[in-house]
C-alpha cells in the first residue's frame, strides 16, 4: 500500500523536527556546497570501469555481433554470472536453461537487451554502496529491474515513430538511480543520514528529503557521473530529468517512459519516494507518450506476472 505523501507546505517544518534526531548528537557534516564541489571534482568521481569502456567501444562498432559481445562480457566473471541469471529469469528464459553467455545473448535476451543489461551492470559495479537499507544497492537494483520491465512493456504499445531505440529502454531503467549509489560510494556518512531521514519521514517525497539533508538531488549526482564518464547523451538526460514529466527535448520519449514507470511503481507502493503526479499531469504524460491508461494496466500486470513466477521459483 502506498504511503500518503504530505503537503509541500508541511514538509520543511516536518524535516526540521527530525533534523536533530536524524543527524545524531555531536555529528558534523559538510555543508551542501562542499558536497557539490567534492562530487563534481574529477579526483572524487570513480573512473569508468574498463569493461564499461570496452562495451561502449563495441556499441560504436557497426559490425558488432553477439559473439563479440559474449567475448567482452566473458572477461568479467561477475558480469557473466549476472547476465546468465537474467537470461534464466522467468521473464526471458527459453524452454531449456542457458549455461553460457553466448546462449544467453542468442537464445534468451537478444543482442540489444544483452548489451544494455551488460552496460548497466558494468556501470554500477565500481560503486561500493551498502547492500541494505532504504537506498541500499539491493533496493536500487530491484527498483531498476522493475522499471526496466515496465518500460519495456509500455514501449511495446507506443507508436513506432516515437518509441525509443531498442536497448536504451532497459539501460535507462536500470541505471536511472545511480546517483544514490554514487552518494553511498563517495560520502557514506551523508548516505546514512539520508537513509535515516527516509525512515523518519516516510510521508515526504525523496527529492525534498535530498535537498534538505544533503543539498543536492540524486538526479544531479547521476548526471555529473554520466557526464564525467561520457555516457550516451540520452542516458545523461534521463539521469537529470527522469522525475520531470514536463520535460521536452530530443530524448523526450525515453525520459517520459522512465518517469511514468517511476510513477507506476510509486502508485503501487513500491517506489523510491517520488511524488505521484496529479491526474492531469498523468493524462498529459500518457498523451505525449502515445499511450492510454490501458497500457499502464498491461505493464503492471506483466510486472506482477514476472514477479509471481520469480517467487514461485
Amino acid at each position: 500500500m502506498a504511503v500518503e505523501r504530505s503537503r509541500p507546505a508541511d514538509e520543511v517544518q516536518t524535516l526540521r523536527w527530525n533534523l536533530e534526531s536524524a543527524t545524531g548528537a555531536g555529528q558534523t557534516l559538510a555543508a551542501p556546497g562542499d558536497i557539490r564541489d567534492r562530487i563534481r571534482s574529477s579526483e572524487a568521481l570513480p573512473p569508468l570501469p574498463e569493461i564499461t569502456r570496452r562495451l561502449l567501444e563495441l556499441r560504436a562498432d557497426p559490425d558488432a555481433n553477439a559473439l563479440m559481445l559474449a567475448e567482452a562480457v566473458g572477461l568479467d566473471p561477475m558480469l557473466s554470472a549476472q547476465l546468465l541469471r537474467w537470461a534464466n529469469s522467468p521473464y526471458y528464459a527459453p524452454r531449456n536453461p542457458v549455461s553460457t553467455v553466448r546462449d544467453a545473448i542468442v537464445r534468451a535476451l537478444g543482442f540489444n537487451l544483452s548489451f544494455s543489461l551488460a552496460l548497466g551492470l558494468a556501470a554500477l559495479s565500481p560503486l561500493k554502496t551498502p547492500n541494505t537499507g532504504p537506498l541500499g544497492r539491493d533496493r536500487i537494483w530491484r527498483h531498476g529491474m522493475q522499471c526496466a520491465t515496465l518500460m519495456q512493456a509500455l514501449a511495446r504499445e507506443q507508436p513506432a515513430e516515437i518509441r525509443p531505440a531498442s536497448g536504451l529502454i532497459e539501460l535507462a531503467g536500470v541505471t536511472q538511480n545511480i546517483g544514490y549509489l554514487l552518494l553511498g560510494h563517495l560520502l557514506p556518512e551523508h548516505f546514512q543520514l539520508l537513509g535515516r531521514f527516509i525512515q523518519s519521514n516516510p510521508g515526504l517525497a525523496l527529492p525534498t528529503l535530498e535537498r534538505f539533508a544533503i543539498g543536492v538531488e540524486h538526479t544531479q549526482l547521476g548526471g555529473w557521473l554520466f557526464e564525467a564518464w561520457e555516457m550516451p547523451e540520452a542516458l545523461q538526460t534521463v539521469q537529470r530529468q527522469h522525475h520531470n514529466p514536463a520535460y521536452s527535448g530530443e530524448h523526450q520519449s525515453l525520459v517520459l517512459l522512465t518517469c511514468l514507470a517511476d510513477q507506476l511503481l510509486e502508485g503501487r507502493g513500491d517506489g523510491l519516494g517520488a511524488r505521484p503526479s496529479e491526474p492531469e499531469t498523468r493524462t498529459g504524460l500518457l498523451e505525449r507518450l502515445g499511450l492510454g491508461e490501458h497500457a499502464c494496466e498491461h505493464a503492471l500486470a506483466a510486472l506482477a506476472d514476472c514477479e509471481e513466477e520469480d517467487n514461485d521459483d
